[in-house]
């Protein structure tokens, strides 16, 4: 009888909430391009002595493979990457960018290669406007040849297998050539992201409507999809290595498909050979913050998901008691959302890339500043948070925009029987980019990712359009270090999101000791401007009654197309753990 009764009031209260909170919205926005798989509710999980975890398996048994072959973590990134371009390309491929955290166990060394796009030399800060000076409609802007950055994805696996990688560079592409050339059965993400991408709009793009969209349609489930024109730029990559990319014919083949967008385009000048060969992949300082009775390291600017992880963590560490904490408790998740939007207010505002001067991270996670930051959290009264001024500046420099969205990004997470590491978030922004393509390559619209409006209030804003520069990025590929050893390697695709994601992920991983398992499965919710978006359909259930979670911000229901894959040390070994709102697969070495 007592079940029959609770059963009865769950319902009720499930009713309820869905008179209370307005419907999940249409998938393509510019919040979730991507939309969540909640057809599946298995999590893949493994363990071993290596362990990789990957969008799809495909590449996750790629990379396996790698690794039983006598490779290391970045020989296993550099095959998975490579195959998620051919079975993945509509979140990241050859013509995107992306940013690596890699640990180099034997020197002890944790470095950042930063592998983001960069605006041709004949960008203007203009470009995304109409004639009118007005920003174009984010929608409109996403397929424009401006919006497409020079991409870093080549250099930078190029760049790591140099300087780590032991298998041959043309060996460990082998499997993507094959998968491109022999084809592969594409998978039900694939064929709906070809669906959301022709709603999105493709008419500009015939090479993907023929490629992807063969008579109006989108590929067959059960016949094999070849993508022959990337197989033959692969095997120019095997032949190559990584400079063929932006030096010699494919460089030239990639320079006409680009050049030939402005008799469609006359305002796109176009790229020039220089744009190409003077690519560089930028080695950075590692961001790391003492959070959580651990040492958390991230990516720095360009990109602002790092800074904003950390800022995220710090603020609710102190203004929530942790410690004794558990994820049954609303009030611990509606502090989350809360220092979500004041981390938020930081980075996208003060966050650019540094060619153009340093940005205050240090001083954005000074102790001081950030328990400032949480005692005026504490006593805002809903009303939206403003950048604060870290120690030592004593002014606003820029002028403060809309939030801009990224999405359309996918995670690798590696590591290697000898403890190398391997945390890499790569991306070609909304879904399949800006669906133009060359060689069979999808090519980014990461240059979206800059304000539109290069000023505003007669003050520049810190991210603006200018030629040479990286656009601010959310990517936060993370490892967490306890006593000087990595116990934790996480990362995530969505957008604007990826920090309210990952810093939800390390509260279930470092305080609530939640296993691998259910720190990825529990639902994510991300506070986007006045409104506090709650996952509607998670792997796990809510762990209290949504109606608990009243807030300040307008709360809506929807799919959050989160993707972590993380890898945890359980004991002697290595537990890895894959999304289940994407196709991911962790595969291991005993």
């Amino acid at each position: 009888m007592r079940r029959n009764f609770l059963l009865l009031r769950g319902l009720l209260l499930a009713l309820s909430l869905r008179t209370t909170l307005p419907a999940a919205a249409a998938p393509i926005s510019r919040d979730d391009p991507e939309s969540s798989d909640t057809s599946s509710r298995g999590i893949s999980t493994a363990r071993g002595s290596a362990v990789v975890v990957t969008a799809n398996p495909l590449a996750s048994k790629a990379a396996l493979a790698a690794l039983k072959n006598g490779g290391n973590a970045i020989d296993a990134l550099v095959t998975a990457q490579a195959v998620l371009a051919v079975v993945e390309p509509q979140s990241s491929g050859l013509g995107g960018g992306g940013f690596l955290l890699h640990w180099e166990a034997k020197q002890r060394q944790l470095a950042v290669l930063d592998g983001r796009e960069v605006a041709p030399e004949r960008s203007r800060p203009a470009d995304l406007l109409d004639a009118a000076g007005n920003p174009l409609p984010w929608r409109q802007a996403t397929s424009k040849a401006n919006a497409i950055g020079i991409p870093g994805t080549v250099a930078l696996l190029w760049e790591a297998h140099q300087n780590h990688g032991q298998l041959p560079w043309a060996q460990i592409l082998q499997p993507s050539i094959r998968l491109a050339s022999d084809g592969f059965l594409p998978s039900p993400r694939l064929l709906r992201s070809i669906l959301l991408a022709q709603r999105f709009g493709v008419a500009h793009s015939p090479d993907f409507q023929a490629l992807y969209l063969p008579g109006g349609q989108p590929p067959a489930a059960d016949q094999r999809f070849r993508n022959p024109a990337l197989a033959r730029t692969l095997r120019l990559l095997a032949r190559g290595g990584g400079p063929a990319f932006y030096q010699g014919p494919l460089a030239q083949q990639i320079l006409g498909g680009i050049n030939a967008l402005q008799a469609s385009e006359p305002n796109f000048r176009g790229w020039s050979s220089a744009d190409l060969s003077s690519y560089a992949v930028v080695r950075r300082t590692p961001l790391c913050s003492q959070q959580l009775q651990h040492r958390i390291c991230t990516v720095p600017p360009p990109s602002s998901g790092g800074l904003a992880l950390l800022q995220t963590l710090a603020l609710l560490n102190q203004t929530t008691h942790l410690a004794s904490s558990s994820a049954g408790e609303p009030q611990v998740w509606r502090q989350l959302a809360r220092a979500q939007a004041w981390a938020d207010a930081d980075r996208l505002y003060w966050v650019h890339d540094p060619i153009d001067g340093a940005v205050p991270s240090a001083a954005l996670l000074d102790p001081a500043y950030l328990d400032s930051r949480a005692r005026a959290m504490q006593r805002a009264n809903g009303e939206r948070p403003a950048p604060g001024l870290p120690p030592g500046i004593d002014r606003y420099p820029y002028g403060r925009p809309d939030q801009d969205i990224e999405q359309g990004t996918s995670q690798i997470t590696i590591v290697d029987a000898s403890g190398n590491i391997a945390s890499y978030t790569s991306s070609v922004e909304t879904i399949f980019g800006s669906r133009h393509l060359i060689g069979g390559m999808v090519m980014n619209n990461q240059l979206t990712d800059f304000a539109f409006k290069p000023s505003l209030g007669g003050k520049p804003v810190a991210n603006r359009r200018l030629p040479g520069r990286r656009p601010m990025s959310s990517m936060a590929p993370t490892l967490v270090f306890r006593k000087g050893e990595p116990v934790l390697a996480l990362g995530s695709p969505g957008g604007r999101s990826i920090p309210h994601l990952l810093s939800r992920v390390l509260l279930a991983s470092l305080v609530w000791n939640d296993p691998p398992a259910r720190a990825v499965g529990l639902p994510h919710l991300s506070r986007r401007g006045t409104t506090l978006v709650l996952e509607s359909n998670p792997p796990l259930p809510w762990p209290f009654p949504l109606q608990q979670l009243k807030s300040e911000a307008s709360p809506r229901l929807q799919s959050i197309g989160s993707g972590t894959a993380l890898i945890q040390k359980i004991d002697a070994g290595w537990q890895g753990a894959a999304d289940p709102r994407r196709e991911g697969t962790a595969l291991v070495l005993p």
